[in-house]
């Protein structure tokens, strides 16, 4: 789901909610929540409702196989294999910059907000090819905090995104939540049809490329399951590169967490980058102390694994769902919520 939704004019957080049931899992657990709005975008080919940027890479990783690790090598990573680079507490990549796999997806950040978040993060995204208009073009970078580029859905223009993307952009996120009608919305086909021109654009850019983020999903949906989904696209894109495999979750317990995960570490070969997370899924209620036990117990689970290469909790601030917002009221202030999320073992 797009929830870039404050200053971009979005409907306010989270509301109204599709509920998915997850067959991942064992037992039924909703899993996913998705906003009625399309995200706002900017720049020619974005625009409300569909394109957003993206980036490239340079060859080597075949759609289902073949992964890619933090410097920008093609070293390759067989599902179940350790030891990603650039993952977990005290490494560094190849810039010799703290590298950290905790992010944040949001897209109103003041510079002071990311001052404040920069204790525990080290990067972040905005389901956008451009970093917050609300940021000037040197604040992120002068406090270590890396900037993704996102290609939101299927009317991007490479053109337009080459004036977008920043110089030093590493990773390119694609498609947002394309199983849901009221999110992205390509089938598995139009994807791939469009999967070309995202190659080129990261070759021609030196960036990795992280898939289509993917949750289960209900009500409006071409399809419900993500894993069907991404094996049509992978089937569909038969040679593509996928450098990371992109998801999102919603659900309240580190066991359907790990349950959804562990599919996607059985299944791809890629490591993983899961984009969304909170606890959503209506099981709990989203109180400060559900959202401080699941918060907790969930990066445990994010920091052990050597499959997740990185994580984003949604969101920085959120009016629907307050419980879940790390930022306060006031630019540069942190919640308790977001004082644990820049403080817990990294």
């Amino acid at each position: 789901m797009k929830r870039d939704f404050q200053a971009r004019g979005l409907a306010s957080a989270l509301a109204p909610v599709a509920v998915a049931w997850c067959v991942a899992c064992s037992g039924s657990v909703p899993q996913s929540i998705t906003d009625n709005a399309a995200p706002s975008q900017t720049g020619s080919g974005g625009a409300t409702g569909g394109s957003s940027s993206s980036d490239d890479a340079s060859a080597g990783s075949s759609s289902s196989g073949t992964s890619a690790s933090d410097d920008g090598g093609g070293s390759s990573l067989a599902a179940g294999d350790a030891g990603v680079t650039g993952t977990g507490s005290g490494s560094r990549s190849d810039a010799g910059a703290l590298s950290r796999k905790r992010g944040i997806a949001y897209g109103d950040n003041t510079k002071a907000d990311l001052a404040a978040l920069s204790a525990g993060i080290g990067w972040w995204y905005n389901w956008s090819a451009s970093p917050d208009a609300t940021l000037g073009t040197t604040d992120y970078a002068a406090l270590g905090v890396e900037f993704v580029p996102m290609i939101w859905g299927g009317s991007f223009n490479t053109t337009t995104l080459a004036t977008q993307v920043p110089a030093g952009a590493k990773y390119l996120l694609t498609f947002n939540e394309p199983n849901f009608g009221a999110q992205s919305n390509l089938t598995p086909a139009q994807a791939a049809a469009l999967w070309p021109q995202i190659e080129a654009f990261a070759t021609a850019h030196d960036l990795k490329i992280v898939s289509p983020a993917l949750n289960y999903c209900g009500g409006s949906c071409n399809e419900t399951n993500p894993f069907t989904w991404l094996d049509d696209f992978f089937a569909a894109c038969t040679g593509c590169r996928v450098d990371y495999v992109a998801a999102h979750w919603y659900a309240c317990s580190t066991s359907a967490l790990t349950g959804y995960l562990g599919e996607y570490e059985t299944k791809y070969t890629q490591p993983i980058w899961l984009t969304e997370f909170s606890c959503l899924d209506g099981s709990l209620a989203a109180t400060d102390a559900n959202e401080a036990q699941y918060m907790t117990e969930a990066l445990a689970v994010l920091e052990a694994d050597p499959r997740i290469f990185r994580y984003s909790w949604f969101t920085g601030r959120s009016t629907g769902s307050p419980a879940i917002s790390v930022l306060g009221a006031d630019a540069g202030t942190l919640t308790a919520l977001g004082q644990s999320y820049v403080t817990l073992p990294q």
